[in-house]
């Protein structure tokens, strides 16, 4: 039956008639309907007319179903029978109705109760709480649910029934329309209700409430707060009672004055009337006030027993040994862990059958459940226990419903694992595949611009320009406010712009490149993007500038050059125009919401930074018309987005009156000479308008943290314009401004308006503060910062992107539970499955197809999984790892992961990239990365710069035969050319030195056939490396290969400047010194340091130089050291004779470039003299260091160009 008239009356007249009912909702599935018809054995179903098919479609039996329809009838027939009294004999022992609960053993199971039983609740339901003639009780729970039959018998109070439309329970809108439009003045909840009814901003209209009965699941201090601030003046009485022992057998009336003294979990109280409690150990013997036992009720409210169970009747409902009563001879056996407190009122503590053997603890479930609730931005949580299937492995997987109100995402209401979790590393990934770049690029005429090695200014700039999230713990005053809202940028010079030089334009474009940090794991830009992605395209319209062809041009920020994508005509005269497009699909698998909004804010950054720089060079910009056609010129996809167009001109910035107004608000205790409120920035003062201000609770749940260590908030709101287009860039760009400061105050963007009515929930608040219409709105929150978060070229300041609400709040868990209680997985649901009871549907969470851990510990098992493991147990803290457990999930981070890959790279002496823990998360996986198939191409053949289509440049390290001092010359090559580096066989483990020069060419030469099979080659030596060159371009073309070039780079041994003259220079001996220099000179890289000095002086055998080494690099293994010295010992006698020299003539024209002070080289005692000589100004140490290798490169791409 439908919730109505007809409910009630139907109930009434079974009761009224002698009979017993059962309960059959139609909000019940269909399958458990017809299971109770059938299990209950019922000979007679009334329902509604409406009903009365579906039924049909249930009956395995011959029912009789009778229609309200059909009683009406049947009176009509006589009307004599109208006026028979039934004499029903009824005694407080006959059944009253059945009540069927969910079962153990997946079967539900009919629960009798007795007349006396509900007689007794209905008793203490009037005489306790007054529900009587004055009370209006909402009957919204579903039929089928023991808690709906005392808002349906209520009557026998002398209360008044409203009855909800069906399906109420499960709509919290509509029931506070229906509390209101009939002034109901009392309403049971279970707790999950109560919640989502408080997240509405709606409830706290429900004035006509005078109680809230709130049962059925444990009920969180946290929630009961929220709901006295909702309701101050409603009371709110805590139940418990299981349906065995009909309906409620405890109450505790929560005392708002005492809140604070109240445990996590609110009390279950005290027994109603005529039941008793009693708390039992695993021996049924009573125990101590604190002790946790299982509850055992007794009383008028126990039921029967289980209807055609009594084997379950029998082991549930024991004999009562504490009692000789008649109604207390049975105890049910509850199942509930509880204790005594001290004032006599029971705490609940948990499920017996929730209690778990995890990994051979004990663990109570419920326990961690309500450590997860008490969290604020947790609505709702359920733990479960699941085993995987493939191997056994127990995972503990928390399931969580966030509240909206405390924990609000970017894409609210868009269902989107992305911004709940970051375990995936979506966005991460994004961020470095560079998704934002234009893809479509062959074919096209290239233009590499100048300076693309940045110049320290650029440098500065860009890496202190950050989204900073930490602050310093100094308070603010009202004069730092107004000197960062007043700043203006400089610009006191001219320039016309018809004279702009191609070098200027290359200086200016760099600051909207990528900038690389040794320190960070992804790029910086100068301006800020939405999550970091860098979506939106600059594109320019040159017309006369700097010789160029006219056309449009997209500007390539990875590689700094301009692309020409389409010629134009010659308007003969100078223009110099950016376009600027968003793709879409560099956005959209991370954003779903408000996609045009945050790239207009982009625009708007990259706008605020061309304005900066472009007034150090007399140049200024302003928008142009809106040109949505311009697609077509820009040849891009149809679904990317046209963002506008502004003009690069001549002269100095006018200053115009600002487009956008500027609101302040000031945290409480933060700012020394304001008070907490909001002000409006005007006249460049602050006047204050409001006391509210926009709340931690109301910043995108990732920012809440920043929230907190920030001192004041920025609403930048855009005044009306007739250009709608610049709405949203005018805020970006206000923010860039404020952003770039020389005050130390940093800025976090966090939130914004929406022009599809999505509005963050910021911009909701700042109008509602305003209270009136504004056209678009931008949040931000600040601080003070310091110097050394402003010259930091690290990732502290990133580290949000690495992680959601899912993994915040377990590590929020690892501070309050004991490891083995943490959950392995924790699982943002957008909503947690209900029953039609309104509770947690737990047996749904089990099914749920949630990726698991699957984790069984498997110990290190090679040599090189034992070496990775140690790095990773000290740089993640954690002593329990096995090899393929995840980086990620054992709390690893961006920071983390510099470090793990810095030590892989050092230990093992190969190159894993920086993302390397992105495509091999487990020891395991880097494991085999480094000992995989093509181990020996892998790890002696490195890749120092993999990128370019000209034929790769093969180069030779120095003595030791350790390639990283190659990088920077590698780097400074380009990208149009890779540039591998060889390193000595002996290095990595298991490997001997070969004896000779002509055997390490033999094998070097394998592994770049390897990598190219054909010539022509280029091959390029540093010091002794420049010997091996040497002999593999010998051995190449004696087998009919083509050298295009060889360069020997410092080929010839430096001139000692010390008095280290020896009898014997070439013994390898520590006592001789030339030797013993230049092994220091392998490892320190020079030989011109006191700390020379000292090794001379110390060092007098192996062991002494192992240990001088290690303690000034610190990153060195002993092992390694040994291989290095063991490689330079065999190499360091090596010459080769003048008969030898003279036999090995080559064809390929070969460059020697002379490091300043160097001795002759070997080759230059040939008699052929078919190479060029280049004198440089460095010497052989600093020939290779960054400031020097820009020019060799140069010589090395002019002389392959020539």
């Amino acid at each position: 039956v439908e919730p109505s008239i007809e409910l009630m009356t139907g109930v009434w007249g079974i009761l009224g008639a002698g009979g017993a009912y059962l309960p059959l909702s139609p909000e019940y599935p269909l399958e458990r309907l017809k299971y109770m018809i059938k299990d209950s054995g019922i000979k007679i179903i009334l329902t509604q007319e409406s009903q009365k098919d579906k039924l049909l479609e249930l009956m395995e039996q011959n029912l009789q179903i009778v229609t309200f329809h059909d009683i009406k009838n049947f009176s009509c027939l006589d009307e004599k029978k109208k006026n028979i009294k039934f004499d029903v004999g009824l005694k407080p022992s006959n059944l009253a109705y059945v009540i069927y609960t969910s079962g153990s053993t997946g079967k539900p199971k009919g629960v009798m109760i007795e007349h006396r039983s509900i007689v007794n609740q209905m008793y203490w339901l009037k005489t306790t709480f007054s529900i009587n003639s004055q009370t209006s009780i909402l009957q919204k729970t579903p039929f089928s649910f023991d808690a709906a039959q005392w808002e349906i018998l209520s009557p026998s109070c002398g209360s008044k029934v409203v009855m909800g439309k069906m399906g109420i329970s499960k709509n919290p809108w509509q029931l506070i329309e229906t509390i209101n439009k009939y002034k109901v003045n009392v309403l049971q909840c279970v707790p999950t209700l109560l919640q989502t009814l408080l997240d509405t901003d709606h409830f706290q209209s429900c004035h006509s409430l005078t109680k809230i009965f709130c049962g059925g699941e444990a009920l969180s201090k946290q929630l009961v707060i929220k709901f006295i601030e909702a309701l101050p003046k409603c009371n709110l009485i805590n139940l418990y009672g299981p349906t065995e022992c009909t309906i409620n057998t405890s109450a505790f009336v929560v005392d708002p004055g005492k809140i604070n003294q109240y445990p996590d979990i609110i009390s279950i109280g005290k027994p109603i009337d005529n039941i008793q409690y009693y708390i039992l150990n695993s021996d049924r013997v009573p125990v101590t006030p604190g002790e946790i036992g299982e509850l055992y009720i007794s009383g008028l409210g126990v039921a029967r027993g289980y209807l055609g169970m009594p084997e379950l009747t029998a082991e549930k409902f024991v004999e009562n040994p504490f009692s000789f009563n008649d109604n207390q001879s049975k105890l049910y056996k509850t199942g509930d862990l509880t204790h005594w407190n001290s004032d006599g009122t029971i705490q609940y503590v948990g499920r017996i059958d929730n209690q778990v053997k995890l990994r051979g603890f004990r663990v109570e479930l419920d326990e961690i459940k309500l450590a997860i609730e008490n969290h604020n931005w947790v609505k709702n949580a359920a733990v479960i226990l699941k085993n995987d299937l493939n191997t056994g492995y127990q995972n503990l997987i928390a399931f969580i419903e966030l509240n909206p109100k405390e924990a609000s995402l970017m894409d609210q209401g868009v269902p989107d694992f992305h911004h709940q979790s970051k375990e995936n590393k979506a966005q991460v990934i994004m961020q470095l595949s560079n998704k934002g770049l234009r893809e479509e690029l062959n074919g096209y005429d290239v233009i590499d611009l100048c300076g693309k090695i940045p110049k320290k200014e650029q440098i500065e700039l860009v890496f202190a320009r950050k989204t900073y999230r930490f602050f310093e713990d100094v308070r603010l005053k009202k004069t730092d406010i107004l000197t960062l809202l007043s700043h203006q940028n400089k610009n006191d010079t001219f320039s016309e712009i018809r004279e702009l030089k191609f070098e200027i334009l290359g200086e200016i474009l760099r600051y909207f490149g990528q900038f690389n940090s040794e320190e960070r794991l992804l790029p910086k830009y100068g301006y800020a993007s939405p999550g970091a992605l860098y979506a939106t395209q600059l594109y320019l319209e040159l017309n006369q500038v700097c010789d160029l062809t006219p056309g449009y041009y997209y500007y390539h920020p990875l590689h700094h050059r301009l692309i020409l994508i389409k010629e134009k005509k010659d308007l003969k005269e100078f223009e110099l125009k950016l376009h600027f497009i968003g793709k879409k699909s560099a956005i959209e698998p991370i954003y779903k919401n408000n996609i045009l909004e945050v790239l207009e804010i982009e625009v708007g950054h990259m706008i605020g930074l061309f304005e900066k720089i472009l007034s150090n060079y007399g140049l200024n910009i302003g928008s142009c018309a809106y040109f949505p056609s311009m697609k077509e010129c820009l040849n891009v996809s149809s679904e990317d987005f046209y963002l506008g167009t502004f003009e690069i001109t001549s002269g100095k910035k006018v200053e115009t009156n600002e487009s956008v107004d500027i609101f302040v608000q000031v945290h409480p205790e933060k700012i020394i000479d304001l008070e907490t409120g909001l002000y409006f920035y005007k006249n460049s003062n602050l006047e204050k308008i409001s006391d509210r201000i926009i709340l931690k609770k109301h910043v995108i749940v990732i920012n809440q943290e920043v929230y907190n260590r920030s001192s004041f908030g920025i609403s930048i709101i855009s005044k009306t314009t007739s250009n709608h287009w610049l709405t949203y860039i005018n805020l970006g760009r206000k923010l860039q401004h404020l952003q770039m400061n020389d005050v130390k105050i940093g800025l976090m963007s966090s939130g914004y308006s929406s022009k599809t009515g999505n509005d963050l929930i910021t911009a909701k608040i700042i109008q509602q503060i305003l209270d009136k219409e504004i056209s678009a709105s931008y949040f931000c929150i600040g601080g003070k910062i310091s110097d050394e978060q402003i010259y930091s070229r690290g990732m502290k300041e990133d580290i949000v992107h690495m992680k959601g609400p899912a993994e915040m709040i377990k590590d929020e868990l690892k501070t309050l539970l004991p490891d083995y209680m943490i959950p392995n997985k924790v699982v943002i649901l957008d909503k947690m499955p209900l029953t039609v009871n309104g509770k947690i549907d737990f047996k749904e969470l089990q099914n749920m197809d949630i990726k698991l851990v699957r984790r069984e510990y498997i110990a290190p098992r090679t040599d090189v999984e034992q070496k990775i493991y140690k790095i990773w147990i000290n740089e993640l803290k954690n002593n329990e790892i096995s090899i393929n457990d995840d980086f990620f999930e054992l709390g690893g981070n961006s920071i983390i992961a510099l470090g793990i890959v810095y030590k892989i790279n050092n230990l093992f002496n190969i190159s894993l990239p920086l993302q390397i823990l992105f495509e091999a998360p487990t020891i395991e996986k880097i494991a085999f990365k480094i000992t995989g198939e093509n181990v020996s191409i892998f790890s002696r053949l490195i890749p120092l710069q993999k990128k370019g289509s000209k034929n790769p440049i093969y180069c030779w390290p120095g003595l030791g035969g350790y390639c990283m001092n190659l990088k920077s010359l590698a780097k400074a090559i380009g990208e149009s050319q890779p540039f591998y580096g060889i390193q000595a066989y002996g290095v990595n483990n298991d490997e001997i030195p070969y004896s000779s020069v002509g055997k390490m060419a033999i094998e070097d030469i394998k592994i770049i056939k390897q990598k190219q099979a054909s010539g022509p080659y280029i091959l390029c030596g540093y010091s002794f490396g420049a010997r091996v060159a040497f002999e593999t371009a010998y051995q190449l073309e004696q087998t009919g290969d083509i050298i295009e070039n060889l360069f020997l780079i410092a080929p010839g041994s430096p001139i000692m400047q010390r008095n280290v003259e020896n009898d014997n220079q070439d013994q390898i001996s520590y006592n001789n010194k030339i030797y013993l220099t230049i092994l220091f000179s392998v490892f320190m890289g020079n030989i011109e340091s006191s700390a020379l000095d000292k090794c001379l002086k110390v060092v007098k055998d192996e062991e002494s130089f192992i240990n001088f080494i290690i303690n000034k690099k610190k990153q060195l293994t002993t092992q390694l050291v040994k291989k290095i010295i063991n490689i330079v010992s065999i190499n360091y006698t090596f010459k080769y004779t003048f008969k030898e020299l003279n036999e090995k003539r080559l064809k390929t024209p070969i460059t020697i470039i002379k490091a300043k002070g160097d001795d002759y080289s070997f080759i230059e005692t040939m008699t052929s003299k078919n190479f060029d000589i280049i004198e440089f100004e460095a010497d052989h140490y600093h020939i290779l260091k960054k400031q020097n290798v820009k020019d060799l490169a140069k010589v090395i791409r002019t002389k392959q160009f020539k």
